[in-house]
């Protein structure tokens, strides 16, 4: 059997006025792998992400998610296809309680029926505790569950970055972008991101992370591709990738 592609993206571009971030950028992300996508700063790591995830629009290119064509689409629908994504700085809603934060980003199944709540009130209030469970499930899984009920304003910042990834997996998603998922975390919590990123992949969610914790990509990665200047430079595993003369350069070099 062929190779399954989760993304595709080609001949992508986007300017931010007189600057290129993204230039003809064309990568394959595979299906049962974590890829890390890794470069210098301003490689256009985060805008390929954010061009993904429907942040962005591109200017050129198309985006494919599994089979389908989502260049431009919004995020609401892209998780409705099964992808989810993280942020590098955490938007957790710090007045609400850890489990209100989980609960506001679960999708109900019939979310366009303004009144079901009065003629399937028992479906909701099954949904309801259904979504409950599910979330103190997550949040169990990650550690957090004694404080379930604290408000989110509480947590460090690696707890935050627990918190967010259980929030991008109550949308049941096959597919996860993490941006920078080690940054401002302790090594301790890195350790248990990496464990839980790990036991996720293992039942089946992938994963594409940008990060510049490189042991956190070596512990993590299948496949590494490589950023400079707006467009991959070279993919392959962690060992071939960091011994490479070019992506040296393209570091050492300053690309900007």
């Amino acid at each position: 059997m062929g190779k399954r592609h989760l993304l595709t993206i080609v001949d992508v571009g986007k300017r931010f006025g007189g600057v290129s971030a993204l230039d003809k950028c064309s990568v394959e992300f595979e299906s049962g792998k974590i890829t890390a996508v890794i470069g210098p700063n301003g490689a256009g790591k985060s805008t390929l992400l954010n061009c993904i995830s429907g942040a962005l629009v591109p200017d050129s290119g198309s985006i494919r998610l599994f089979d389908d064509d989502v260049t431009g689409a919004k995020p609401h629908i892209l998780a409705r296809k099964g992808l989810a994504r993280t942020f590098q700085i955490s938007r957790e809603l710090s007045s609400l309680t850890l489990l209100e934060n989980l609960l506001l980003a679960d999708r109900p199944s019939d979310p366009m029926s303004f009144f079901a709540p009065v003629f399937r009130r028992a479906r909701v209030l099954d949904e309801q505790a259904e979504a409950v469970n599910r979330a103190m499930g997550l949040l169990r899984r990650v550690g957090l569950d004694r404080l379930a009920d604290e408000t989110a304003s509480a947590l460090s910042g690696g707890q935050k970055k627990l918190l967010e990834l259980s929030r991008a997996l109550m949308l049941k998603p096959r597919v996860v972008l993490l941006d920078e998922p080690a940054a401002g975390v302790a090594p301790p919590m890195v350790k248990v991101l990496i464990e839980v990123i790990r036991d996720l992949h293992a039942e089946g969610v992938d994963f594409v992370l940008v990060e510049h914790n490189m042991d956190m990509v070596a512990a993590l990665s299948d496949e590494v591709v490589v950023m400079a200047e707006g467009t991959p430079l070279m993919r392959g595993d962690f060992k071939a990738v960091t011994t490479d003369a070019r992506v040296a350069e393209a570091y050492l070099g300053g690309v900007v």
